[in-house]
């Protein structure tokens, strides 16, 4: 009868200590600082296109991203290396290149944060340049670059610290501070 209570004592004890041991343990892993965020990600894809049509007109849009990845309870998504691809069919092409960008699908607008570099054809004449910001409005159809342009076009270098498109009807709305030099200058 003593070895029975000895061995029950010591497995009662081993019990407890495992209770104790695994509560312990779990406490520790459940504390979370309240002023703490909790990032959690909805999804995450690697090469992903993005084909976007508009219903007006024979634009082809498409953007390229070697990730994408988008977080819990918000209205954009992150995209890696993304390349952007436009062509309207007739006499504009445009392929460009940026580290990041953003894609906020509730608003249908994508922002470039970091310097883009572009090349293109408009009317059979080829193009290049880089800019700093961009912002494309997919509802109002217009593309804003509000940091650096550089554009390289038959031999003159145009520069603007801002300017406004409507991209279907190709023309400029607004402007802040646009000059060109030849390439010799």
């Amino acid at each position: 009868m003593r070895k029975s209570i000895i061995i029950y004592s010591i497995l009662l004890v081993c019990l407890i200590g495992i209770s104790l041991f695994l509560t312990s343990n779990f406490l520790d892993s459940s504390k979370v600082n309240p002023n703490e965020v909790i990032v959690k990600n909805i999804f995450q894809a690697d090469e992903v296109s993005l084909r976007i049509s508009f219903d007006d007109t024979e634009i082809d849009f498409v953007i390229k991203s070697e990730m994408l990845n988008s977080l819990a309870d918000s209205d954009f998504m992150r995209l890696f290396s993304p390349e952007i691809y436009f062509d309207n069919n007739k006499d504009l092409s445009i392929f460009g290149k940026s580290q990041n960008a953003d894609f906020f699908y509730k608003a249908n607008i994508i922002e470039f944060k970091e310097s883009t570099n572009f090349s293109g054809i408009f009317n059979d004449t080829e193009f290049s340049g880089s800019l700093g910001n961009l912002t494309i409005n997919l509802k109002k159809n217009t593309a804003e670059i509000s940091k650096g342009l550089e554009l390289y076009h038959e031999g003159n270098i145009y520069l603007a610290d801002s300017i406004l498109i409507d991209l279907s009807l190709k023309k400029i709305l607004n402007s802040v501070n646009v000059r060109f030099k030849t390439s010799n200058d």
